[in-house]
């Protein structure tokens, strides 16, 4: 099968005028894709960005262009999972703003590599945010009497030990990220984090 090159844009709204993006990836090779939605759809759940995930899945993309890194994603954690993604895969991500390819003859390139670190540093820090913002979320919902927590008695410990340990994959999940994305943001086995989830959802209800 014949690897694909894609190249992708987002627009907020489909009045919104695409052509610089377009006009900016023209001298690139592939196909252009267009994703006319807002910029706080998951990059998984947006039409075109549905199709890369899948093409991706199906080993038939070899290199995703984009003007800029923000086109990949809604927030920090989301980006990352992406390029997450795509170098588990060893897909190519050309950022034309930047000039930068993540993949350079083969092998990662470091310097992508390490604009990747600080996004990831990034995305910690709005780890840490959105577990204050659950915080205050359950403080709030106990104050309505909304919030009843886990049950005396329950013996789930254990699970509530992972939830514990593994506090970036609550804060993936606080966020509405799917398993697969939050897999790939986190490097935790997927069973783990159905686990995790299960747990987590519990535990608001």
């Amino acid at each position: 099968m014949e690897k694909k090159i894609f190249k992708y844009a987002r627009i907020s709204t489909s009045e919104q005028n695409e052509a610089r993006q377009v006009e900016a990836l023209k001298d690139y090779p592939g196909e252009m894709l267009i994703d006319k939605i807002s910029g706080k759809i998951p990059f998984a759940e947006r039409p075109e960005g549905k199709k890369i995930i899948q093409s991706v899945n199906e080993k038939s993309i070899f290199e995703l262009i984009v003007l800029d890194v923000d086109r990949l994603g809604r927030n920090t954690l989301d980006i990352m999972a992406t390029l997450q993604l795509m170098k588990e895969h060893k897909i190519c991500v050309t950022v034309h703003r930047y000039g930068l390819k993540s993949f350079v003859d083969g092998k990662a390139n470091p310097t992508f590599e390490l604009i990747s670190n600080i996004m990831s540093t990034l995305a910690q820090i709005e780890i840490e945010r959105t577990k204050e913002r659950q915080k205050e979320g359950i403080v709030q919902a106990k104050q309505r009497g909304a919030y009843k927590g886990r049950p005396k008695g329950s013996k789930n410990k254990d699970s509530s030990s992972l939830v514990e340990k593994y506090p970036n994959v609550a804060a993936c999940l606080e966020a509405n990220m799917s398993i697969d994305k939050t897999v790939a943001a986190t490097g935790v086995s997927r069973s783990t984090v159905k686990r995790i989830r299960k747990e987590y959802y519990r535990s608001l209800i």
